[in-house]
Formats: structure tokens, sequence, C-alpha cells
């Protein structure tokens, strides 16, 4: 089999209109009965998506937006796909012989270890040396088919977190947050073709300021060349001005090389395939590519108020996406602390009026610790098609940021005798708040859109999630996590975080902490 074309040989797993199941070749992306990408694993899922994106933005992305149109209201053609993707075909063989894709250019010396280590939670060397391995174990996906090889391979280099001495993250940072626009609907119809479904998310030239090259060379994929490392004392970075833009959708932090010289028959770990070419081990070595400067285009950033040292790409936190994050994911915003910064993608579908569209957030990512994965959180949110919305719906969160520091601090009081020394972990109120309400804001911003008065709608949300706040008090305050239960700490905490006068008492504190910083 090797090497394959990644453009011309079918290896993406998809499914067809009607329910079954197959292989893409990238060059038939045209096909209108290929309507979503099928991976076995979530986090490939996300890989496969980005993977054609970045095909399509560095191939056919149009000049301006009104040749974008053009090919949204015409369809792609299969021809116009394949000439487009015809100069990048050298930068896409996999295997053996160098360039291959997202490995080294040179043979690596470095540390040999099983294939394995492409998916974030594999067990370490130190977690199965000492036994550690509980719950995900060793030696469960040892084997892997040419086609999910090289997908896990560019999931690790698209997310890579911290992976030891000089072990490079991505791009972003490792483990960052991806969102995309979700096309739901195309004229009342959800079955929609894939390509069109990607088409949402690749930008017109002038509007990313992406301009497509002359030349496809490793200014845009990197393992076209001798890596740029980055060894110590020079820790030599790569930014956008030393390369070409594009590279973003192509980072390779990590240097690695597959062995292809060591294949075994049988079926492979990641989707069961029957194979005569699984793969099992690998190179690795470290001081890759060190990324500076970059702003992804798929990905949202914040830029912190005080203290700044830059932009910073937002990640996954644990609780995964909640409500009061949507509004940064989706529009330009501001908090108490950070700049809030939608992805690229984001803003150039904003820019746009499309008639007869559903369309919402996807976002997705892996919550990292380090090296550790703790989970994959995935969202779907909606996106807000009336800007004049967005001072009443901060407002809405504003109220509920100040109810939710209402909620912590009473049941602190009510926990501890002595809660201003408290300590622990509290974000779990934090979590539970912000799912239990999510309805509830959804519901708002349906009713705002929908032409109901801002000023009364906001009235009654505020009378609604101070209701729920002071109940979720009740039904929790006696479930004490941390001391025995007082019954007259409690009433008393619920007496001064909960009555009418504490919650006037509370919004004054509020304005005029606000007007003092504004003075």
């Amino acid at each position: 089999m090797f090497p394959i074309n990644l453009l011309t040989t079918p290896w993406l797993p998809v499914r067809f209109n009607d329910g079954s199941l197959g292989k893409l070749a990238p060059a038939n992306l045209a096909d209108e009965n290929v309507v979503d990408i099928a991976a076995t694993r979530a986090d490939l899922q996300g890989a496969a998506w980005q993977f054609l994106l970045g095909l399509l933005q560095c191939s056919i992305a149009p000049k301006n937006s009104a040749r974008w149109d053009d090919i949204w209201v015409e369809g792609l053609t299969e021809e116009t796909l394949r000439e487009a993707l015809t100069p990048l075909e050298h930068a896409f063989q996999f295997g053996a012989e160098s360039p291959s894709f997202m490995q080294d250019f040179e043979p690596l010396t470095g540390e040999k270890v099983s294939i394995a280590s492409l998916l974030p939670e594999t067990p370490g060397a130190q977690t199965t040396k000492f036994n550690k391995d509980h719950f995900i174990k060793r030696g469960v996906t040892e084997r892997f088919c040419p086609h999910c090889a090289a997908l896990a391979l560019f999931s690790l280099q698209l997310n890579a977190p911290s992976g030891g001495k000089g072990y490079r993250t991505g791009l972003r940072g490792g483990g960052p947050m991806t969102t995309l626009i979700e096309l739901q609907e195309y004229h009342g119809t959800r079955q929609t073709p894939l390509w069109r479904k990607l088409w949402l998310n690749v930008m017109p030239q002038d509007a990313a300021e992406l301009p497509l090259p002359d030349l496809y060379d490793a200014s845009i994929f990197p393992w076209l060349a001798v890596t740029r490392t980055s060894e110590p004392p020079a820790n030599r970075v790569t930014t956008p001005e030393l390369v070409n833009k594009l590279q973003a959708y192509w980072g390779m932090p990590r240097r690695i090389r597959l062995d292809f010289a060591t294949t075994q028959s049988g079926f492979c770990d990641m989707c069961g395939a029957d194979s005569d070419e699984l793969l099992s081990a690998m190179t690795v070595k470290n001081y890759g590519v060190n990324y500076e400067g970059w702003r992804h285009p798929l990905t949202p950033y914040r830029l912190p108020i005080k203290e700044s040292d830059g932009f910073f790409s937002v990640k996954p936190q644990p609780g995964g996406l909640i409500w009061r994050d949507w509004l940064g994911l989706s529009q330009d915003n501001q908090t108490d602390t950070n700049k809030e910064y939608p992805a690229l993608v984001v803003k150039v579908f904003n820019a746009r009026s499309l008639k007869d569209i559903k369309a919402g957030l996807w976002g997705f990512g892996a919550d990292f610790d380090n090296m550790k994965i703790r989970c994959w959180y995935e969202h779907h949110f909606p996106i807000l098609m009336t800007e004049n919305l967005i001072p009443h719906l901060r407002k809405a969160m504003q109220t509920a940021t100040r109810l939710l520091s209402l909620l912590r601090n009473a049941l602190k009081d009510a926990w501890f005798a002595d809660a201003k020394g408290a300590r622990g972990d509290f974000s779990f109120i934090d979590i539970d708040f912000w799912n239990l309400t999510q309805g509830r804001f959804l519901t708002l911003i349906h009713d705002l859109e929908n032409g109901q008065e801002p000023g009364d709608r906001l009235n009654k949300w505020q009378r609604e999630l101070w209701l729920f706040t002071r109940r979720y008090f009740d039904d929790r305050v006696f479930t004490n996590p941390y001391e025995d239960n007082d019954l007259k700490r409690s009433m008393m905490a619920r007496k001064k975080y909960f009555t009418t006068s504490a919650e006037k008492q509370s919004a004054k504190t509020v304005r005029d902490k606000k007007q003092e910083a504004a003075e």
C-alpha cells in the first residue's frame, strides 16, 4: 500500500446520505452523497474536519465574498476541486520516503515508542512502571491501520499538550478549543452535503488575509523541508512573519517518524479494519517547531486587561463550555478580566447575511492538565443573528455572575464556622449553576430575538434567576460535604443572602464598586 497519497486515496471515514459508511478521498469531496465525517473517536472527528478545512482554505479559498457566494449558490464541482488540489499532492505522501505527511524530513535517532503514544490518553512510562494504569490500560491500542495512523498523527500535531522536556505544544498551545460554524439546515433540509457544511468555514482570501500562495512549499507544509528545530540555548521560535500564515492549519510541533518498515497483519485497534500493513512503532525526538505569536483562524482568543503578556487561546476547562463563555465565542466581548475575541472563522461568518440557512456554533476540545487528558468536551450553541441584543445579553450574564457569587458565599457561610478561612475546590457550585441555568438563557435569547421588550424580559430574567439561586441554596445547604450540618448557621446564611433587602444591597454594592473604578 505504501506510500499512499492522502488527497487521492479513499481513507477518511464518512457517512453517506443513505446512512451507509465508507471511505472518502479528499479529491472526491464534491460528492453530494457524502454528508458527514464518521470517525471512531470524537477527537479524530474534529481532526478530520480540520484536515479538510485546511485543504480547502489552502487550495480553493475564493478571493472575495462574491466568489464565495458563487460556489455556495452554484455548488462545488468535482473538476474545480481536483484542479485546485493537484498542486498540493506532492505534500500529502504518507510512507517511508521523505517527505511524509506530518513527519520529520530527516531520519530521527531519538526514542523509539509505541504508536499508541499518538493518543493523548495512553499511559506514560511512569504510569506503567508503577502499575498506575487503573482506568485506561496499557496495550489496548497498539496497532493502527495506515488510515487511522495518519489521522491520529494529525490530531496530535493539532492539539499537542505538554510532552516533557523539549516536547513542544501545538501552534495554539496544548489542547486548544476549536469553534466551527455548524450548518444545521439548508433550505429547510437537515441532510446537507459535507462540502457545504465545510464551505461555511472556508473564508475569502481578502477577509481572512490569507492569500493563496504561488508555491506550496515548507513555508506552509513544514514536513517538506528540514525541521526548524528549537534546541537551547537559542530556543528558536517560528512566528507568522517567518513562514506563510497558512501554516496555522498545518502546525507540526512534534518530531515524529513512523516505522513503516515494521508492519503486521491483523485488525486495527482503532477502527477494527483488517489490514496487512498495521503500524505499531515510531521514533520521537524533542525540540521540534516552537510556535510563538500565532492567532489560529479556528480558535477564540482572550487578552487580559491587566498585566497582559499578549493573546492566549481559549482552552476547555473542567465542566466544559458553559453559556457564560458563549458570548465571547461568538462576538467581541469584555469581562472584568479579559477582552474576548471569537475565532476568525466566526467573525467572517457574522459579517455575511446568508438566507435560507440555520446555523450554530460547534465548539470542541480536550481539557488537559499538563500532559494528562482529563476530558473531551463538545458543545453546540446558537449563533446570535441580531447584533443589537448583545448589550442586553451582557446584562443578563452580569446578573447571573452576581447571583452565583451570592450563592457561593451563602453556601460557604452555611457550611463553615470560619467561612473566610475555608479552603477547598468549590468549582462544582459554579459548574452546576451554569449548567442548570443554560436552558433559561437559551429561552431568553429566543424571546429577545422574537421581539420581547428587553427591559421587561431582563426584569423577568432577574426574578427567575433569583428564585432559582435561593431554591438551589435550600436544596444543597444540608448536603454539607465538609463539616457537620449546623441548622442555625444555615438559617443565618439564608437570611443574610436571600432576602429582598440583601439582593438590593448586593446590587448597590456592585454599582458602587463600578462607580469607584470608573472614577
